[in-house]
């Protein structure tokens, strides 16, 4: 196996790199660090370069040489056939799960705005400019990568959307306002998708959640910046009121909560949304 295998996967450019032929034996013989021989660039790589090397780094280091096989080439998508272009089709083409088709779907609503639906798939994708992808471009100082939230913490999206002491009481907040119980999980994803697709809520009710659910991110994602350019702060109260108002505006828009007015979905949402008499 060689690194120009690799590159294919992982955007690597072979242009840039001087011992793009080497063997994986070889590599491991010269060393990870930065500096050592396995590493020699023709130039300096850009920042997605960059995250591809770590990448590719990271599934080389686990590698575990044996001097008695030979290597060879395997098809993972299919090691007892073997490569097929129909199988390579099938692959690129289908997709990968059904959670992350009906997540992804749940990411494009047609109740909010495209400007919301793409922040959501930008955040599900790790594409905002948090403190941590900022950093990882090279855009922010090592000293500047705390939570904009005031909790002490490096910002990541899911600790600034969901574990920051600051932003993580919105949803506190939520929870007794649907009067549910709710664990936010490890993933932004996953979050979404447990939360937009409740366990014992009527299937009717899964939009309504999901509507929710992006009215948090967004109002969550408006604060930060208006904390960071504006200087300007808003309790976690005003963020809940501000939640409930855009999320019934967005339902409204739609005509999705036509029989109820914005006071009883206040007082009862589970009951505007059917889930309970």
């Amino acid at each position: 196996m060689t690194l120009s295998f690799r590159k294919k996967n992982l955007g690597l450019i072979e242009g840039v790199i001087y011992s793009k032929g080497a063997t994986v034996k070889e590599i491991v013989e010269r060393g990870w660090d930065v500096g050592s021989g396995a590493r020699v660039w023709r130039r300096r790589l850009l920042a997605w370069e960059e995250e591809s090397v770590s990448e590719c780094l990271s599934l080389l280091c686990d590698i575990v040489l044996q001097v008695s096989t030979l290597d060879r080439w395997w098809w993972v998508f299919d090691p007892i056939g073997g490569y097929s272009v129909k199988g390579t089709y099938k692959y690129l083409t289908l997709p990968t799960t059904h959670v992350e088709t009906g997540l992804y779907d749940a990411a494009w609503l047609k109740q909010v705005s495209l400007k919301v639906s793409v922040f959501v798939w930008r955040l599900l994708c790790n594409r905002l400019p948090t403190k941590d992808n900022l950093l990882r471009r090279r855009a922010l100082h090592h000293d500047d990568i705390f939570c904009v939230g005031g909790c002490g913490c490096p910002e990541t999206s899911h600790h600034l959307f969901f574990r920051c002491d600051t932003f993580g009481r919105l949803w506190l907040h939520v929870y007794q306002w649907l009067d549910i119980l709710f664990i936010p999980l490890d993933m932004v994803r996953d979050n979404l998708h447990r939360f937009g697709n409740l366990a014992g809520a009527p299937r009717s009710t899964h939009t309504f959640l999901q509507v929710i659910w992006h009215a948090c991110v967004w109002l969550i994602w408006k604060e930060t910046n208006s904390r960071i350019f504006n200087h300007k702060t808003k309790e976690v109260g005003l963020l809940l009121d501000s939640v409930k108002l855009t999320s019934f505006l967005w339902l409204k828009a739609n005509k999705l909560t036509s029989a109820f007015s914005y006071t009883d979905r206040w007082r009862d949402p589970l009951l505007c949304m059917g889930a309970r008499d």
